[in-house]
């Protein structure tokens, strides 16, 4: 009887397995905040949990625990440690465990379901046979996702508002739908060489070139890269007997994946192709000697354990070098290293970087001594095509970690990749562990079974209801913040409640503060902007709900930088607030630049921030501080025209009319170089003029300041709460401002045009 359950639920375990490998590159849900990446590791999670529940109790029915060898275990094992250790260390140990929300993929929770998975799949892949349809199950889901991209592609979309995008994929990205099909392109291409022995030859072509299509269609060129390796390592591995039979049937899909790699990168009258080509948003990737700097950086501070999974993105804001700032994305945030060597170098440090590199290691070697396999060894079935084809794949992993950081999917495949050349291996498929504590207990006919796998389901069943618990309370949140998202247009008071059950089922997430603040803030600058609008004063209850809101917006934002120190984005979104409500709250400005401070500790070479600065010194009339934060904008980014347009406004303000000049004649060449025809471009022209008019008739400082009451742009703000006319409100948490001490100026830059410091001028000196 328990040898009939024991099969039952290895069956079950099996099944289980298809549906994992089938179902996890489709899935999406438009009902949680990101539709790709937290829907699929919930299910990830909630499946993995199930199985190794499974597998655990098979064990009891067993009477010992079976436990598959492989040479990636300890790799693995390693690199599982310094997820651990990393996260146990982290400054955001929130974060670093369930990642920066809505981003999930590298937490620790994402790399313990993952190898956890390895682990089961490749202890329940017993027979050759259950390795073959496991993967033809993977060949189902990848020709989905290939077809749907495609089509997307050609502009045929799926009956979705969010499906409605050429670069849409259900895996959630190009890189993750062509590290998919990279990794499955091997078998289809080797099984041409050898005729109807795993694909039969129109399936095998077919899905060859659907795949290559595919990638050259939506790739990049390190993708391309990658594609090429792929067909040079198979055609490699072909036996030169074989290869004058069937060089053909295997050239065949290298010719045609030729020719639309022609059509859509070769431009030509007529080339419709090779104009969507050029019209497909591909996705920007952090350049390699940024990245390398900033994960050096972060590997120089934290050498063994790193700063913690998750936390690429702190890591970007406190160590990205100068260079970045001329890049065309320089106001974008990286949340991904270049590739994966150097996201784990500056997330988990050495522990991490030895467990990476010890897997890439094993793979290589395992996956080298495998690309032949004598005919001898597998004339009855079809290793000798089934194992060559993992073992270029197995390689090809190690191409995909080179050329870009991993995603939930790339990984999830490369480690079933991995799971399946291992079970496939002669040598690997009887290698098993059984362990035993020694300790037996007899049942009623004096039969005697072992403890330690009771033990072991006991120790599971306690852990597993509280991560499930959990896993349902994470869902829970995120759908109702996902509600609350979609109401932010339509109503506030909608929006306002689906955020508060949303923290009160995962108040961790800082996410869902910084959201919350923001909406406080929006609800109260909405009602006194209504009363300004029909030019009446707040009544005693809308003072007291006014007060309430920005005290609740207040909390918010500080508990968002309490649970999330690091982020820089948390700091700003709380200076924004502290700013905004400048004009109804005593104090507020000092939080502001307070704030801000911090807000440019944790990100230094950030313009923008620097800006803000400015904007708000110059609404306060100290124009020497603001000249100081403009001119720090400018020397972060020599090419930034909002900063010398906003630094020659402050000069004009301060009554330095020759420095303004000089400052705006800048901004009008950066204009002018950019976007000539544009509004920003007559604004700055309009001002060189009346600045040239003003000098050359030899007007005074203040002569120049009348009638120049138009504020610099970076102290505009759409805020009834900055400069209302509405009478003070009280907010009870900004009671001690801090004293402001101003961030350290930035040095000059030399591709910078900017005035040497000048002594304010004063009436004196200008008669």
């Amino acid at each position: 009887m328990r040898n009939h359950i024991s099969t039952y639920i290895d069956n079950a375990i099996i099944l289980l397995l298809f549906v994992v490998a089938g179902v996890t590159p489709l899935f999406f849900l438009n009902q949680m905040t990101e539709f790709y990446e937290m829907p699929k590791l919930v299910f990830l999670v909630v499946t993995t949990v199930l199985i190794l529940g499974l597998w655990i109790f098979s064990w009891i029915l067993k009477g010992k625990v079976i436990i598959s060898r492989t040479p990636l275990d300890i790799p693995l094992l390693i690199l599982l440690a310094g997820v651990i250790v990393s996260t146990f260390f982290s400054a955001s140990k929130y974060t670093a465990m369930y990642g920066d929300f809505p981003k999930v993929h590298g937490s620790a929770v994402a790399w313990v379901t993952y190898i956890l998975l390895y682990f089961v799949t490749v202890s329940n892949l017993r027979r050759l046979a259950q390795v073959k349809t496991f993967l033809y199950v993977l060949y189902v889901s990848a020709t989905v996702v290939a077809f749907v991209t495609l089509l997307s592609f050609f502009n045929i979309f799926l009956p979705f508002d969010f499906a409605k995008g050429i670069n849409f994929t259900p895996t959630g990205s190009s890189f993750s739908t062509i590290a998919f099909l990279l990794l499955l392109l091997p078998l289809p291409l080797l099984s041409l060489t050898t005729p109807n022995k795993y694909f039969p030859v129109p399936f095998a072509m077919a899905l060859a070139t659907l795949f290559g299509v595919t990638v050259v269609l939506t790739g990049s060129m390190p993708s391309l890269i990658a594609l090429l390796v792929a067909f040079a390592l198979s055609l490699f591995v072909v036996k030169p007997h074989k290869a004058k039979k069937t060089l053909a049937l295997l050239v065949v899909p290298v010719i045609l994946t030729t020719l639309v790699l022609v059509f859509a990168y070769v431009p030509f009258a007529g080339n419709k192709l090779q104009q969507m080509e050029a019209n497909f948003p591909k996705e920007i990737q952090l350049p390699f000697a940024v990245s390398w700097k900033i994960s050096a950086s972060a590997f120089r501070d934290a050498p063994f354990i790193g700063t913690g999974p998750s936390s690429y993105l702190f890591n970007f804001t406190s160590y990205k070098p100068l260079e970045f700032n001329v890049l065309k994305y320089w106001n974008f945030s990286f949340d991904t290293a270049y590739n994966e060597f150097l996201q784990v170098l500056g997330t988990l440090g050495l522990i991490g970087v030895v467990g990476l590199v010890l897997v890439c290691l094993i793979t290589f070697t395992t996956s080298w001594k495998n690309l032949f396999v004598a005919d001898q060894e597998a004339h009855q079935d079809d290793t000798n095509v089934l194992v060559p084809a993992l073992a270029v794949s197995g390689l090809l992993s190690i191409v995909l970690f080179a050329i870009h950081a991993t995603t939930l999917v790339s990984i999830i495949v490369t480690f079933f990749i991995l799971a399946a050349l291992m079970a496939s291996r002669k040598s690997d498929q009887h290698k098993v562990i059984e362990l035993s504590m020694g300790l037996k207990a007899s049942t009623s006919d004096n039969k005697h079974f072992d403890l330690f796998p009771v033990i072991i389901f006991v120790v599971f069943l306690v852990l597993a209801v509280p991560v499930l618990f959990r896993t349902f309370n994470v869902v829970a949140a995120d759908y109702y913040h996902r509600l609350a998202l979609s109401q932010a247009n339509k109503s506030g008071t909608l929006t306002y409640q689906y955020l508060q059950k949303a923290e009160s089922l995962n108040p961790q997430i800082d996410l869902y503060r910084v959201d919350m603040a923001q909406t406080n803030f929006a609800l109260a600058n909405a009602i006194v902007a209504a009363k300004t609008q029909q030019k009446k004063n707040l009544t005693d209850q809308e003072k007291q709900t006014v007060q309430t809101l920005l005290s609740q917006s207040i909390n918010e934002g500080r508990i968002s930088v309490a649970l999330n120190p690091r982020s820089a984005r948390n700091w700003e979104v709380l200076a924004s607030i502290y700013r905004n409500i400048a004009g109804v709250a005593q104090n507020a400005l000092a939080f502001s630049i307070s704030s801000y401070g911090q807000a440019i500790q944790r990100d230094p070479l950030n313009p923008t921030l620097r800006m803000s600065v400015g904007g708000i010194y110059y609404a306060a009339k100290n124009y020497d501080l603001a000249v100081r934060f403009f001119t720090d904008a400018a020397n972060l980014k020599p090419d930034y025209a909002n900063a010398y347009y906003n630094l020659a406004i402050a000069y004009r303000e301060k009554g330095d009319l020759q420095s303004a000049l000089v400052v705006v004649n800048q901004t009008v060449s950066l204009l002018q170089q950019n976007n000539p025809n544009g509004p920003d471009y007559k604004v700055a022209t309009k001002l060189l003029s009346d600045l040239k008019a003003k000098v050359a008739a030899g007007q005074s400082a203040q002569q120049a300041q009348e009638g120049q009451n138009q504020p610099a742009p970076a102290s505009q703000t759409n805020s009834a709460l900055q400069n209302s006319n509405v009478s003070n409100v009280n907010v009870s948490n900004l009671s001690n401002p801090p004293s402001v001490t101003p961030a350290p100026a930035v040095k000059k830059n030399p591709s910078s045009v900017l005035p040497q410091p000048t002594v304010a001028p004063t009436s004196a000196t200008q008669k």
